[in-house]
């Protein structure tokens, strides 16, 4: 991996988490200041539509991510033609796409809307704010062509900056709105319009950054068409299996749970969600540059840059995943509530399990979409999705919402383990190798705040100890990784130096 390839990694990787840092932060204050202006009823109703919608981002069909590859691949070899051509005809299938979203979607939401109006209280807004929510996501789907096309470019600076300054615009309209009037229906009018605003803007940054994109119905032919099915058929297998893991629980608990329980599982869900994405946004950026080293034949590029990526991503998540299990419960407490306490933290522990191997797995499976090998990636999504929902059906009567914890968690574990071995596998790289080079060092160094967050024991629910808690084993953890990673660089550097002018005297 060469100086350009590695430093456009990393400024792409920047950029994307600040921007996702940025969401989450906003998340994170918006989160008790939704349920307390809406109410739990309301804010069940939010979650509830929320995982039924998600579903409907099925009909982008994978042709996203494998659009980003596309581009790479035909910008790195100057088809521009090509690209043309794909990009239409992509579009072509998004519009499409939309239409079926509006025609299926809108009988399935109005079938829900007396369900959901009764447990909201009987709230009015239910239904309108659902169908403005499908109509933002039809929109949504042929708009997507726009910040893949930038993903392909890794223009991923300009995009984050117009995800910030949208993300600040939301905020301030959501909280105006919640002010002035709380409901449903004006939460939904500031989703739609600001995410079509940032779409709009992300279209004419695509035009911008690629000189002679070109959209027209003549360049949609049935060969590209093909082309296009082919190669998104296992990624849109692979998004079906995501959706059923990760919105399945919801509406499940929704359903079966008494009213609030949904509150409870996807505050615990969406704070190890929130954890994981942080991360996994860091490696979106390896698919293209991935795509990239391949059509170049730079095999040994892509093992370095897996062994590498894995490792430092790990150092990052160990102690994520450790003050989890030391620390949610206060924070949970001081968050959203101390009800929250009992209510969600057994939850938040179970789905933690998933966290550092879930993150390592993320670099793998990015990897495998950059080198377009995704026909058993999506078997094994498929059947993990299938054992969480068997599980669920199994567990959710006796075991209430850490019952759906361990349903989500277990085949999760498996999944994550058996992807990284599929990838070991095409790289041609041993698990011994992947072992040693990629979890001794962050596992080793991850002892170290676990023992002294266990010795700190109990920490009250207030930001200032839960800060200091943090902070007595996060210093010591850095302290450790910079020795571990730097120092024997560092010695290399002084020792060539001081070995230099000896060797100029000798001469």
């Amino acid at each position: 991996m060469d100086v350009r390839t590695r430093t456009s990694f990393l400024l792409g990787a920047a950029t994307n988490w600040l921007a996702f840092a940025a969401a989450l932060a906003v998340s994170f204050f918006l989160t008790p200041y939704l349920i307390a202006s809406l109410g739990k009823p309301r804010y069940d109703v939010w979650c509830v539509v929320e995982s039924v919608l998600a579903y409907f981002t099925l009909l982008d069909l994978g042709i996203a991510s494998c659009l980003v590859r596309a581009v790479a691949r035909l910008r790195a070899t100057g088809d521009r033609d090509g690209l043309n051509c794909l990009a239409s005809a992509c579009l072509a299938v998004f519009l499409v796409a939309g239409v079926v979203a509006l025609c299926v979607g809108a009988p399935i939401l109005i079938a829900l809307a007396s369900t959901l109006e009764a447990k909201a209280g009987g709230s009015d807004d239910v239904l309108p704010f659902m169908l403005l929510m499908l109509v933002n996501l039809s929109a949504t789907l042929p708009l997507s062509v726009f910040p893949s096309i930038l993903d392909g470019l890794e223009r991923f600076s300009a995009k984050s900056a117009v995800r910030l300054g949208f993300l600040a615009v939301r905020t301030a309209g959501i909280v105006f709105v919640m002010t002035e009037r709380p409901g449903l229906l004006p939460l939904g009018i500031v989703y739609t319009l600001t995410n079509i605003a940032e779409h709009a803007v992300l279209a004419a940054l695509s035009f911008r950054f690629l000189p002679g994109l070109r959209f027209s119905r003549r360049l949609v032919d049935r060969a590209t068409l093909h082309l296009v099915k082919g190669s998104s058929t296992d990624a849109f297998l692979a998004m079906l299996a995501g959706r059923i893991t990760v919105q399945t629980g919801a509406i499940v608990v929704g359903l079966f749970l008494p009213p609030g329980s949904v509150t409870y599982f996807a505050t615990a869900a969406r704070l190890v969600e929130y954890a994981k994405t942080l991360l996994r946004t860091i490696t979106t950026t390896l698919t293209p540059g991935v795509s990239a080293m391949e059509v170049r034949g730079d095999h040994e590029g892509i093992r370095r840059l897996f062994l590498n990526a894995s490792r430092w991503l790990l150092y990052i998540v160990v102690p994520v995943n450790l003050g989890l299990w030391f620390f949610a419960g206060p924070f949970l407490g001081r968050w959203v509530g101390p009800d929250f306490v009992a209510g969600s933290y057994p939850a938040v522990a179970i789905l933690a399990a998933t966290l550092s191997v879930g993150v390592a797995q993320s670099v793998a499976s990015r990897m495998l979409y950059g080198l377009g090998r995704l026909k058993l990636f999506a078997r094994l999504a498929l059947a993990e999705a299938g054992l969480n929902v068997l599980l669920m059906v199994v567990l959710i009567r006796p075991l209430g919402v850490e019952g759906v914890a361990l349903a989500v968690a277990i085949p999760n574990l498996i999944f994550c383990g058996l992807v990284i071995g599929l990838l070991l596998k095409e790289i041609d790289l041993s698990a011994k190798v992947y072992l040693f080079k990629v979890w001794l060092k962050p596992v080793l160094a991850g002892v170290l705040p676990a023992a002294v967050w266990f010795a700190v024991g109990h920490v009250d629910a207030n930001w200032y100890s839960i800060a200091m808690a943090i902070a007595s084993g996060l210093a010591p953890y850095c302290a450790v990784v910079a020795a571990v990673e730097w120092s024997p660089a560092l010695l290399r550097n002084v020792a060539r130096r001081v070995a230099l002018p000896s060797v100029s005297r000798s001469s």
